[in-house]
């Protein structure tokens, strides 16, 4: 079967982009048992693992075949995403003439902390990123943020970049890595009217 899904998408890419897809034909048997019985032509088909796109894949030829009005949702975590699975999507929408999809990416707050975290290069700037991460993100619940100083006597006390990074990591909330719903209309967050609204309308809430 892994053969199959490579082939696939070597074929529709022009090149070997992914090590494992699953292939189309299976996931179309799949959708298709899953809403058979409903004749749900205008399900909603939902995968947290989006891999290289084959869902979307299957999606889209089902409805090309059938007429149908499926529509999917894809969640991936992995940077593979801009290069390999929306890349896959719209080569399948432009191949069959008709779809579309819209991309959206979590708004971060603590996983941009450390994204800076993992990018310094000394120590100076991992202790002028402490200072911004004391005051402004979300610390867990064992740090005191009213002495921050605490953690920096740590913080000194190592003289391994890595382990310097680990340990100011450590003191993120990973909770708050990104912006939950419940927080859109926080000031603090700063989301863009345009934001709240794509949110509003995915989430089908008209207040």
């Amino acid at each position: 079967l892994n053969a199959d899904g490579k082939n696939e998408l070597k074929d529709l890419m022009g090149e070997d982009i992914f090590a494992f897809p699953k292939p189309t034909a299976l996931l179309k048997k799949i959708i298709f048992g899953a809403t058979f019985f409903q004749k749900d032509k205008d399900a909603i088909i939902l995968d947290f693992h989006a891999g290289s796109g084959t869902t979307a894949h299957a999606v889209l030829e089902l409805n090309k075949q059938d007429n149908g009005n499926r529509q999917f949702i894809l969640v991936e975590q992995m940077d593979y995403v801009e290069s390999v699975t929306m890349p896959r999507v719209k080569k399948v929408i432009e191949k069959q003439g008709g779809g579309d999809f819209i991309y959206c990416e979590l708004m971060q707050y603590n996983q941009a902390y450390m994204d800076k975290i993992q990018a310094a290069q000394s120590s100076a700037e991992l202790v002028a990123l402490w200072r911004d991460i004391a005051q402004n993100s979300f610390l867990n619940w064992y740090v005191n943020a009213e002495t921050p100083q605490e953690a920096m006597d740590d913080f000194n006390a190592i003289d391994d970049l890595e382990a310097q990074k680990h340990l100011l990591a450590e003191l993120l909330d990973k909770n708050q890595l990104y912006v939950n719903l419940s927080e859109m209309e926080d000031a603090d967050f700063a989301v863009s009217a345009e934001d709240k609204a794509l949110n509003r309308a995915f989430y089908s809430d008209s207040s």
